[in-house]
């Protein structure tokens, strides 16, 4: 009998410091192309948690402050190194501690205002979230 597979429920985080800059790095899994940290929950855990957990392991970084700024689904995107089904949930936090020291996920760090995180070359799913943050931001100081 032929195991079922799942979608994968993932976070991702978009590490705010204390200049509005973003937290972005380069991801051999999409391709080399830019992305922000973020992975799989696992069990038990609440999707924060998990957000807190993925940034830490991935960054050294410890956040707080998270805000949910949107949900994706990406299937099978070619994109990604492997046909995978994930359903993303998408937080912006704060950075609150810790000095940056990449895990072997995530390369070339650079902290960018969002405009200028736009202009790099990011994965489809990540410039979706950095849009749907831009757009809330820019609601929300009217």
């Amino acid at each position: 009998m032929q195991q079922k597979i799942f979608p994968k429920v993932c976070t991702g985080v978009l590490i705010i410091n204390n200049k509005n800059q973003i937290l972005m790095a380069q991801s051999h899994k999409w391709h080399n192309l830019f992305s922000v940290p973020g992975g799989h929950l696992e069990w038990g855990e609440t999707l924060e948690q998990c957000a807190k957990r993925e940034a830490k392991e991935e960054t050294n970084l410890d956040i707080d402050d998270l805000k949910l700024v949107s949900v994706q689904e990406a299937i099978l995107s070619k994109e990604y190194y492997e046909p995978r089904h994930f359903i993303f949930f998408d937080y912006s936090c704060k950075l609150k501690s810790g000095t940056l020291k990449l895990n072997d996920e995530l390369q070339n760090p650079q902290w960018l205002l969002p405009s200028e995180a736009l202009k790099l070359n990011l994965n489809s799913f990540t410039r979706k979230f950095i849009e749907e943050f831009v757009k809330q931001t820019e609601s929300q100081s009217k």
